[in-house]
């Protein structure tokens, strides 16, 4: 299969859990022996590397030190804009992978994807662009319906669903500000904002959409 790209692939993958790192470069070196890969833990790491070094593909987890989110694919193009991004995640791809997508990554992948699936995702971006499941294509099917949304809660921002998410996981407005590194108060705004557009009045309704949506 290493014979699909027309040079030597360059891959950084990021993420901080040591096994997940050896894992996905023992899978890349199996499926593409000339990949030059590198690994960094941290959105730090990351953006050093990037500026430093040619990358074909970025390998990323969105839940590393540093990381903000979908505002991390804005600074990884700022550091280097024609490097591929594929999502490498153990959130929901139903919830977050158009998210992401729009946000300007190439493709989004659970962690719990098959070697097979992974293989197939790198061979798609690397040859094509892009990789998006059959899930996802499913979901932009029914987006141009006008009996569904573009997923569900499209009405939230990236920012709210983020907020929404960890307010979910029963982390505080203290919390949820050090984690996001933004103020309190403006972690209020959002929950309130949040609440009005899902039209719900307590922790407890919100926790439960998510149970439902299996988020």
């Amino acid at each position: 299969m290493s014979g699909l790209f027309a040079s030597n692939l360059r891959v950084l993958i990021t993420d901080d859990h040591l096994v997940i790192q050896q894992g996905l470069g023992y899978i890349i070196k199996e499926a593409f022996p000339q990949t030059a890969i590198a690994y960094s833990g941290s959105l730090e790491a990351t953006l050093t590397l990037l500026e430093k070094q040619k990358f074909d593909l970025l390998i990323l987890d969105i839940n590393i030190p540093g990381g903000n989110g979908f505002h991390m694919v804005e600074q990884i193009k700022a550091a280097q804009q024609d490097v591929k991004i594929l999502i490498f995640s153990s959130y929901e791809e139903s919830t977050y992978a158009l998210r992401y997508l729009k946000a300007g990554s190439n493709g989004y992948l659970e962690k719990s994807a098959s070697e097979e699936q992974i293989i197939i995702a790198i061979t798609s971006i690397c040859t094509r662009g892009k990789y998006v499941s059959e899930q996802v294509k499913e979901q932009l099917l029914d987006s141009l319906s006008n009996d569904h949304t573009l997923i569900k809660h499209a009405a939230l921002t990236n920012r709210e669903m983020e907020i929404a998410k960890f307010v979910a996981e029963g982390k505080g407005t203290s919390a949820i500000s050090a984690e996001m590194n933004l103020q309190a108060s403006t972690i209020s705004t959002h929950k309130k904002n949040i609440f009005e557009k899902l039209k719900i009045t307590n922790v407890a309704q919100l926790i439960e959409i998510f149970r439902m949506n299996q988020y």
